[in-house]
């Protein structure tokens, strides 16, 4: 009898190990890929030197444990244990609140007042770091409407806004001196007068009127019935910037179907074998109302992915004549030319763009704009050869000052660049992040004088291209 289990344990183990080996090198079993965002391991290459240092055998190892076969199963089944035994998940992004409620952990750092000290440790300085974003946008909504262009912030709501009553009771994330950038943007676009839309205290108003969810147990972003409801707000809101007629939206009745993406993004990121029980999930069909009276404007959107629930739900192809988003400002979505804003004409992007919407929940605020502001700014006041001015002072500047030019010539040299173009992308970097700091006309709560006229004439060429 003991023989025959030890010949069924070894038969087992064999067994077990060649299908491993099997699916490691063939992929034969499609195994549904893990949520998340990873960086991949990639393969190493066998070199005298890596081999002698050692960097091959960890490259190795560590590129062997991401490619081993069943690896995404292990994992899930890993995860599963030790949530449905602990209510435990190794996944610091996600945050278990009360009737196993989910929230994503920026959030419940802002809700708690501690996301602050993501960016420093001192609330002047966080104030300061606002307000230097609000007049900047304060500058720049003047100086578009001179060109006929409408910028506006689109404020959205955190889930932990909108259902405090479901998060855990605080114990990580308390600090002194707490800061909240949502309070002090509203408070001073107010004073400002900054265009803006605040999804939180709409959110807050309609919480227990309405007939659909506006957020979801197991996802991070608003429903995707509420973002629909959001944009024919949106659309109305920019009739009344521009006095044009736009499209609007035809919203069906809801109806309960299987759950679509993102609504339950935060589930899917804890990587489990079992889907979590959750309330029915809700939608609704979209179409535009057809309107030959309606002009087809481009919008341009920098933000966070809150936006995304937009272009699952609403056709803007049907309503824009282009809608580019530029996901924090980096990558570019909805365009067929660009996959880069590296890439951009900034000046033609600011020519062609009716409105401009920053799209940013609570917990992305802190970054508004994602450094798009002051570089918009730099190009709507100076054309190419103003900029190039401008760069070429600094440079000088950094020149004449023997420690700060020590230190940049290090980091061309260390990036084996031209030592003059060098410092040339450095200043321009300078003065694109903070122009501020180096150009007098922008400092204070003053109006740039000088202006881009080359923007100006791209500007009158689109509108003739339009008629």
């Amino acid at each position: 009898m003991r023989k025959n289990l030890y010949k069924i344990l070894f038969v087992s183990t064999i067994v077990v190990l060649t299908l491993l080996l099997v699916q490691t090198f063939t992929g034969i079993v499609h195994v549904k890929s893990l949520a998340g965002v990873t960086v991949e391991a990639e393969k190493p290459k066998l070199t005298f030197q890596n081999y002698v240092d050692g960097t091959f055998q960890d490259d190795l190892e560590k590129y062997c444990r991401e490619h081993c076969g069943f690896r995404e199963w292990f994992i899930r089944l890993y995860n599963q244990y030790r949530w449905s035994c602990f209510r435990e998940t190794d996944n610091t992004t996600v945050v278990r609140g009360k009737g196993n409620w989910l929230f994503e952990d920026v959030y419940v750092k802002d809700h708690f007042e501690s996301l602050m000290y993501n960016y420093t440790n001192d609330t002047a300085v966080m104030r300061s770091r606002c307000e230097t974003e609000a007049l900047r946008l304060w500058k720049m909504q003047q100086l578009l409407e001179e060109l006929g262009i409408h910028i506006f912030v689109n404020i959205n709501p955190g889930k932990d806004v909108i259902f405090p009553e479901f998060l855990a009771e605080n114990s990580l994330y308390t600090r002194p001196e707490g800061f909240r950038a949502y309070n002090y943007y509203v408070k001073r676009f107010d004073e400002l007068g900054i265009h803006y839309i605040d999804n939180v205290a709409v959110f807050k108003a309609i919480k227990d009127t309405v007939n659909y969810p506006l957020f979801y147990e197991k996802g991070t972003h608003w429903s995707n019935i509420a973002a629909v409801h959001v944009f024919d707000s949106i659309l109305r809101y920019m009739e009344d910037l521009s006095g044009q007629r736009l499209h609007h939206l035809e919203i069906g009745e809801k109806y309960q179907a299987k759950p679509r993406k993102p609504d339950k993004d935060l589930e899917d990121l804890l990587n489990l074998v079992f889907p979590m029980k959750s309330s029915p999930y809700w939608y609704v069909d979209v179409t535009v109302k057809e309107d030959p009276a309606a002009v087809e404007p481009i919008l341009l959107t920098i933000g966070d992915s809150y936006f995304w629930n937009f272009t699952y739900n609403v056709p803007l192809q049907d309503i824009f004549r282009n809608h580019p988003y530029w996901y924090y400002n980096y990558k570019v979505y909805f365009d067929s030319a660009n996959t880069s804003v590296l890439d951009l004409d900034l000046d033609q992007e600011l020519a062609r763009a009716d409105y401009i919407m920053l799209n940013y929940g609570t917990g992305s605020l802190y970054e508004l704009g994602s450094h798009f502001l002051p570089k918009a700014l730099l190009h709507l006041c100076y054309d190419k050869a103003g900029i190039d001015a401008e760069v070429n002072k600094l440079v000088h500047k950094i020149k004449s000052d023997p420690e700060w030019f020590a230190e940049n010539k290090k980091k061309v040299e260390d990036k084996h660049e031209d030592l003059e173009q060098g410092l040339y992308n450095i200043a321009l970097y300078m003065i694109s992040r903070c122009p501020e700091k180096y150009i007098e006309d922008f400092q204070g709560d003053k109006m740039p004088t000088s202006r881009n006229k080359d923007l100006k004439i791209l500007r009158e060429k689109q509108r003739r291209s339009c008629k």
